[in-house]
């Protein structure tokens, strides 16, 4: 149950900090400045083509409207934990049509990335 309790936890956190690395939680913008900044960023780091990018910022888009609900909505409880994996869970289903295998490898890689640091900055905390 503590697992599952703390992998949740780390979803949420990990969807959070995905939208934005560097940003502080007040300061995440709106859901289109952040599907901006993680479409720029997926841009640069998967080396995403003219026809790629397109359906990538609707999704990011898409996602994060979602992300902005269940951060209005939700508050920080398991609940909201579940609902946001399951958002992403649906949103690397809808990626993984639309980039080749080596870039959602290298996007699963930077996801692993990102909720390792993440895991750190709570040790640190």
């Amino acid at each position: 149950m503590k697992t599952n309790l703390s992998k949740a936890l780390c979803f949420v956190a990990l969807l959070l900090f995905s939208v934005s690395s560097f940003a502080q939680r007040a300061e995440l913008g709106t859901p289109e400045e952040r599907a901006t900044r993680m479409t720029a960023r997926m841009k640069e780091k998967l080396n995403l083509s003219a026809e790629q990018e397109t359906p990538v910022a609707a999704i990011n888009l898409k996602y994060a409207k979602q992300n902005q609900a269940l951060l209005e909505t939700g508050g920080r409880n398991l609940r909201t934990a579940r609902q946001a994996q399951a958002v992403m869970k649906k949103k690397d289903e809808e990626l993984k049509k639309v980039l080749n295998s080596d870039q959602y490898q290298q996007y699963q890689a930077i996801k692993e990335e990102m909720r390792a640091e993440l895991k750190e900055r709570r040790k640190q905390k």
